[in-house]
């Protein structure tokens, strides 16, 4: 249920307003700074418009994650297997320290083209008092 905008079982939410892009793109990549301690987790979904389904509801699909992705010997992200996709990062990005903000990269390649698109970013935490707080949130779409 994570990847419908409405019935998400996650208490902390983020989803974007659609983005309508001047020209098609097929590469999607944000780029989030966070504090995120030990028990927490944050996880990034991505949502296509593309112009042949205007009409239809997109749910939202998982990043790939470092762990179903390969560096190609031409130096780009490739995709193992689409169904094991996860929403973590593009590389293991460790716990925080108090107070440590980082870098996190998220980073779908080899779409079909797309119009627009949404974001939306879950966070959770085994432990309520030590929570993930996001400071900084881009996207970019790229041919």
């Amino acid at each position: 249920s994570t990847n419908s905008i409405n019935n998400d079982p996650h208490e902390a939410v983020y989803v974007s307003n659609t983005i309508n892009l001047a020209q098609p793109a097929s590469s999607l990549k944000v780029i989030l700074t966070a504090y995120r301690p030990n028990p927490a987790d944050i996880r990034v979904l991505y949502s296509l418009i593309r112009d042949d389904s205007t009409e239809v509801e997109q749910e939202f699909e998982l990043f790939p994650g470092f762990d179903n992705l390969e560096l190609t010997s031409e130096g780009s992200l490739k995709v193992v297997n689409e169904s094991l996709n996860d929403g973590k990062p593009d590389v293991r990005v460790p716990a925080s320290e108090k107070g440590q903000y980082l870098e996190y990269e998220f980073t779908a390649n080899d779409l079909e083209d797309f119009s627009g698109y949404r974001i939306k970013v879950v966070m959770s935490s085994t432990d309520q008092a030590n929570y993930p707080i996001i400071r900084d949130l881009r996207t970019l779409a790229l041919k």
